[in-house]
């Protein structure tokens, strides 16, 4: 049986046994941080290059990249006046309506809306249905009179439920071709239930 003093003794030498394996696993995990990760080999542009094929370091851009301070930012790209955020959206499709367009619209539309939206635009679309609240039909008076660009607006940024569509759909013609073709539904309503 241990007495007092031996208890002490034994329970001083174990923290400090415990201190030493702690600073012992910090020196050890200080000792892997290596300057590699920081000093990496790199290829300035414009250099020689034995890595790639045609010999150049520099590679060419990715498709439909923009260089910062280079976006367009207009109307056809906003869907507002002049492409100011603050400004009146736009009233008429700022594109040429083609036959192509619609069809590319009609496509574009049973990929992206007809799922919440239904296929003729009543806002009973499999999903839709299942919504609360539900998706709105292109028929209601409100969405009849909704300006152009604040339909664009809305499939790129989402409104309410409805999940912002613009890194989805980002060609900017296939945006205002469903716009387009959203249009021509309202022209042609379904008969009421």
């Amino acid at each position: 049986m241990l007495n007092e003093r031996q208890c002490r003794r034994r329970s001083a030498w174990s923290g400090r046994i415990l201190r030493a394996g702690w600073l012992i696993a910090a020196a050890l995990l200080m000792t892997a941080c290596h300057l590699e990760m920081y000093d990496q080999a790199k290829f300035k542009p414009q250099r020689a290059s034995d890595f790639f094929a045609d010999g150049a370091a520099a590679r060419p851009l990715v498709e439909h990249t923009v260089a910062r301070g280079q976006l367009r930012i207009d109307a056809t790209s906003t869907g507002r006046v002049d492409g100011d955020p603050n400004g009146a959206y736009l009233t008429t499709i700022p594109i040429q309506v083609t036959p192509e367009l619609l069809a590319r619209g009609a496509e574009r539309y049973r990929i992206y809306c007809a799922v919440c939206h239904g296929a003729n635009g009543n806002g009973r679309g499999q999903v839709g249905l299942l919504l609360n609240p539900r998706p709105p039909s292109f028929y209601d008076q409100r969405l009849l009179d909704m300006p152009d660009g604040q339909y664009y607006e809305t499939i790129v940024n989402g409104k309410g439920a409805m999940y912002p569509y613009g890194y989805r759909i980002q060609n900017i013609s296939d945006r205002w071709a469903i716009v387009a073709h959203i249009r021509e539904l309202q022209k042609n309503p379904p008969p009421q239930n």
